[in-house]
């Protein structure tokens, strides 16, 4: 027995199967169903039943879990404390949707390749939704989206607020002057996707008010949705911080409304039993250089 054995039978067991053990160790199937029979052998005793499509914990392996677990918890406290400055290595998968991308993702980035050159960092830029679901599934190890993120496992920690205002093309002809809910909703919304967050604040904030937009044109970028509003296509909820220079140039402005939404607030989310001790360093990182504020604007 061994700790590669006894990381594959854990990774097998929690993820459904030998595949997905192995995409998520980067190794091969055929190497990750030895390492479980080698393991079986030498406990003599079957741990997972393959007789179905999916495959499952036998009686003995529901038992030994709890166990293989402890001891891989106790194995990767030892490298944390005693791993002698060791180099990290690896690779992180980080799910991330397009406002932490378009801000201080190049930074983390960086700051991770300065401190941890032999660590691989894979990207995925997504939805809200779809970072989500990749984290559930396994597929990512860490996702920086908005809040709030709730579920089982999980563990999150706050990478601060970002302001959201009402912006619109120079080009149209809409008073200066404070805007009501009922006032936008004789506008075209242009906003990001149904599996969106921001998708999710826009309609819950007309409803509050028992309205309906006139129309809302979706799409799964947020650097279109800019473009197309400086087009005067319609009116879009966006991050004045990373438009300033379309403010500065005239091609975008502000709108003054009230009542204005909350800040939204993005957080670091990952699994609370997160094997690699790079997950919590690469989150601790995040939090220094997101550029977010620490508190919501007040107005």
């Amino acid at each position: 027995m061994n700790i590669k054995q006894i990381e594959a039978f854990v990774h097998a067991a929690r993820s459904g199967g030998i595949s997905a053990a192995a995409r998520k160790l980067n190794a091969t199937q055929p190497a990750i169903s030895m390492r479980v029979k080698e393991l079986e052998r030498s406990l003599g005793a079957p741990l997972l039943d393959r007789s179905r499509r999916q495959v499952r914990l036998t009686p003995r392996g529901r038992e030994f879990l709890e166990s293989a677990e402890h001891i891989l918890s106790i194995t990767r406290d030892a490298q944390r404390r005693f791993g002698g400055g060791q180099p990290m290595t690896g690779r992180i998968r980080l799910g991330v949707t397009e406002t932490v991308a378009l801000t201080w993702l190049p930074e983390l980035v960086s700051r991770i390749n300065s401190e941890y050159p032999s660590v691989v960092v894979e990207l995925d830029v997504d939805l809200t939704a779809g970072v989500w679901n990749k984290l559930n599934a396994g597929d990512l190890e860490v996702g920086f989206m908005p809040g709030p993120a709730q579920g089982p496992g999980l563990e999150t920690a706050s990478l601060g607020f970002i302001r959201y205002d009402w912006m619109a093309s120079t080009t149209l002809d809409i008073p200066d002057r404070e805007l009501q809910p009922k006032d936008l909703a004789a506008w075209p919304i242009i906003t990001l996707g149904h599996e969106s967050n921001l998708h999710d604040v826009i309609d819950i904030w007309f409803r509050h008010y028992g309205l309906r937009p006139r129309r809302i044109d979706v799409c799964n970028s947020l650097g279109v949705v800019a473009s197309l509003t400086k087009a005067g296509l319609g009116i879009s909820l966006l991050p004045p911080s990373i438009l300033r220079d379309e403010r500065d140039r005239g091609e975008l402005r502000l709108l003054e409304t009230a009542p204005r939404l909350d800040d939204l607030e993005f957080q670091a989310v990952y699994p609370h039993n997160a094997e690699s001790p790079l997950v919590k360093f690469v989150t601790e990182m995040a939090r220094h250089v997101s550029t977010f504020r620490l508190e919501p604007s007040t107005g």
